[in-house]
């Protein structure tokens, strides 16, 4: 087998439509049949025959619109690729699209069957036809390096255009590869490029090292967990030898392996598809290149500047405001309303500890590093992943900055007039309000005070009251006072 995704996306696509047209076949379709006459030979003199000839090219053309609609069509295409053509040549049939392709394809595959369980021997037979007429002429290509630390649940993961995830003692590979120096015992998962070239061709090892190398970065963005290329590489054309290429030799970083858990080959498959078709660039792209780093570190407290830097360019914190926000905004990018504050204080806490790791500063931690460094790793992550996806915006800071002003209260103003009159004591007496006061509490002027009334003058006997007597003047009394 020279191409294994077309085998299985053009098998996956033949047992999605063994399974409709049976079931159509059980809800009580009927297949037609033409009589052919096969006792009307020229010179031919005894009995007349017959035979019954399924009509099932016009059973599945008629259904045609249902099958393709179904999920695997789209892939099954996409793999036959420019193929289509020289398939459909072959047949006697004209075109150069994948879905005539594919429905002549089934015309062969039922071809004189009264039923439509799926033929496992015959498509086999009819794959090799496919296979033949693809690549006729052409070397089958394979390059294969070592992932140090990677596991894989299943036995292979294809990847598109070529690349897969292959478990080493599942395929023929050298031994170098399959049990690399340095390893935990255990067959190495080799990362597998395969190419069918024209005149002998090689793959060309910087191609295939940069797809490699993007591929362990899909790896490092989608779950946690030490993994690198390993080296050297080895290329082989047909069956021919094995020979050594230089090849890979990043590390691997600390921790637990990397696993690709069974049910996560499709989703990890789209999820690489999307980093391939937007490379990312700027802010963003430097920010992965110092995660990478921090990835491939030996020890927790060297990652971790690593991580806070790339953190700061995320969120634009490069000045000493935006170092003093750092953590509040991550907490609002990666966190619950209810959670923030916690991971606000672990953010605070990872910058602190790495003053003290660059220069002694501040307390020693009391804990060992390798956790609050793992937080900030995810967080990086996090945000890269939902970066690259489209799902956040680059602008993280802007982000972060709406987030938290839309989780603020409401502002409660209430203004209140006084009189200040009430409030101050009798004996002050201000010419001026006060300083302090706000204009809705300026106290309003006093009115002048009024004269003291005189006092009343007291009667004397046998003395008659004048009017103008006044108890002020002593010249007002008949007497000396």
């Amino acid at each position: 087998m020279r191409n294994r995704a077309l085998h299985d996306a053009l098998r996956d696509f033949a047992l999605e439509t063994a399974a409709l047209l049976t079931e159509d076949v059980n809800a009580g379709a009927e297949i037609e049949f033409d009589v052919i006459d096969d006792g009307g030979r020229r010179g031919h003199s005894g009995p007349a025959l017959y035979r019954y000839e399924p009509r099932t090219r016009a059973f599945v053309a008629e259904r045609w619109p249902r099958l393709r609609e179904l999920p695997s069509r789209a892939r099954a295409a996409d793999e036959l690729g420019a193929g289509a053509a020289a398939w459909l040549r072959v047949n006697g049939l004209r075109g150069e699209q994948a879905e005539p392709a594919l429905q002549a394809m089934l015309d062969r595959l039922y071809e004189d069957s009264t039923g439509f369980a799926f033929p496992e021997e015959r498509f086999e037979r009819v794959y090799r036809e496919v296979e033949l007429t693809l690549y006729r002429g052409a070397v089958r290509a394979r390059l294969v390096a070592p992932l140090t630390g990677a596991s894989i649940e299943g036995e292979r993961v294809e990847l598109g255009d070529g690349l897969s995830l292959v478990r080493g003692d599942r395929m023929e590979a050298p031994p170098e590869a399959v049990w690399p120096e340095g390893g935990d015992g255990a067959p190495a998962v080799l990362c597998l490029l395969e190419r069918d070239l024209e005149g002998g061709a090689q793959l060309p090892v910087a191609e295939a090292e940069e797809r490699f190398r993007r591929l362990v970065t899909a790896m490092r963005l989608w779950a946690p967990g030490a993994v690198g290329l390993g080296g050297p590489g080895w290329r082989r054309a047909d069956e021919g030898r094995w020979t050594p290429v230089p090849l890979g030799g990043s590390g691997a970083g600390r921790g637990d392996g990397w696993v690709l858990a069974a049910g996560d080959e499709t989703p990890f498959r789209e999820f690489l598809a999307i980093l391939l078709e937007s490379p990312p660039g700027g802010v963003v792209a430097w920010s992965l290149d110092r995660f990478e780093m921090g990835c491939e570190r030996a020890r927790a407290a060297e990652a971790l500047s690593d991580y806070l830097l790339a953190l700061r360019a995320l969120l634009d914190a490069t000045s000493d405001a935006g170092e003093a926000s750092l953590a509040l905004r991550v907490a609002a990018l990666c966190a619950e309303e209810g959670s923030r504050r916690a991971v606000q204080r672990r953010v605070e806490a990872a910058v602190a500890l790495e003053r003290f790791v660059m220069g002694g500063i501040g307390r020693p931690p009391e804990n060992p590093p390798g956790e609050l460094v793992d937080e900030v790793e995810q967080h990086v992550r996090a945000l890269l992943r939902d970066v690259l996806c489209g799902y956040l915006d680059p602008d993280l800071k802007a982000l972060a900055d709406d987030i938290l002003l839309e989780t603020l209260p409401e502002p409660t103003a209430e203004v209140r007039a006084r009189d200040m009159r009430r409030e101050r004591t009798a004996e002050r007496e201000p010419s001026e309000p006060d300083a302090d006061t706000s204009e809705m509490e300026v106290a309003a002027p006093r009115p002048a005070p009024a004269p003291p009334a005189a006092p009343a003058q007291q009667r004397i006997e046998g003395v008659t009251e004048s009017a103008d007597w006044g108890w002020g003047e002593p010249d007002d009394y008949s007497a000396p006072v």
